[in-house]
């Protein structure tokens, strides 16, 4: 194909055509180029641009206030004030992902408690305390009345002094440290019975056989039981106690021994007589006594003689549960 080297003036749609309304008279065309051509701006308008759209863009950290312009070309009126978050300080228009200093300071500052629960703070305190006082006033004064009571008492041997219970040497009274400390063990019985403070009462053969209510101690433990074939006390939890006794139908003495190590012996049954060993609590001290009685007396009758009467637990069904 052959292309001429001089265009074709003849043919009119060659040329470029014009949308209506837009030509432009001559001297707007002439004043158009020297327009078109950007004019250099100081560099002190520049910096505000610049952080404008630095700050439109997508930042991770803390957002910062922009340093405004000393001379700005848009009057006051037609100015767009920066929008500005609940605590006062204004905030960038773009995404901020990081956290600002007035939400973190706001964060960290601890709120004080209201006045309503620093009062019932206190008035629980100041109940707690007065009921602590309460208790160990009461403990207090019981443990004054006990040693008035141990002092009324007529003197007694103690246990270093006395080696065995019989007719001429019937009672010894242990002091206050020896009632409350270790496990009081007897050794040779063959039934025993309790009773605690509060009325209740049982009893147990050495064979394992059992009447009444046992009393268990906060240690989960029985307060009088048998271990084997020997009789234990706890004397930790003493002052729950108020009475038991010791039977023996054996042949061998009954031997009672302390955590101290100091022991005292009750003879066996003789001439139709049998020792019983009755140990009582009177105020903060333990007292024992040798007390004869029948040797054909049975279980039932002697536990009538010194007045235990077995207590039992009635069942739920008796309080409508």
């Amino acid at each position: 194909m052959n292309v001429p080297s001089t265009p074709r003036t003849d043919l009119v749609f060659l040329r470029r055509r014009l949308k209506p309304g837009r030509a432009q008279p001559a001297s707007s065309a002439a004043a158009a180029p020297q327009q078109s051509v950007p004019q250099e701006r100081p560099q002190q308008e520049r910096v505000p641009q610049q952080s404008a759209q630095s700050a439109q863009s997508l930042t991770l950290r803390p957002a910062a206030t922009a340093p405004s312009s000393p001379a700005s070309t848009r009057p006051a009126s037609a100015r767009q004030a920066p929008p500005v978050d609940q605590a006062g300080a204004p905030r960038s228009p773009g995404l901020v992902l990081g956290r600002s200093a007035t939400a973190s300071s706001s964060r960290s500052t601890p709120t004080a408690p209201s006045r309503s629960t620093a009062s019932s703070g206190a008035s629980a305190r100041a109940f707690s305390t007065g009921a602590r006082a309460q208790t160990l006033a009461a403990r207090r004064e019981k443990a004054t009345l006990e040693d008035r009571e141990v002092q009324l008492l007529f003197p007694a041997p103690g246990i270093e002094d006395v080696y065995e219970l019989n007719f001429v040497d019937r009672v010894l009274r242990l002091s206050a440290v020896q009632s409350a400390v270790g496990t009081l063990v007897v050794s040779g019985s063959t039934a025993i019975a309790w009773e605690n403070v509060r009325g209740v009462t049982g009893g147990q053969t050495v064979d394992g056989h059992k009447a009444g209510t046992p009393v268990t101690t906060a240690g989960n433990r029985d307060l009088v039981g048998y271990h084997g074939r020997e009789a234990l006390v706890s004397l930790r939890h003493v002052r729950e106690m108020r009475r038991a006794i010791f039977i023996n139908r054996s042949s061998a003495p009954m031997g009672v021994q302390l955590f101290s190590g100091d022991t005292v012996a009750l003879p066996p049954a003789a001439d139709g007589t049998q020792m019983v060993l009755l140990v009582h609590r009177i105020g903060n001290v333990l007292e024992l006594r040798a007390e004869p009685v029948p040797r054909d007396w049975p279980d039932v009758k002697i536990w009538q003689e010194f007045d235990f009467s077995m207590t039992h637990k009635a069942p739920a069904t008796a309080y409508g549960r």
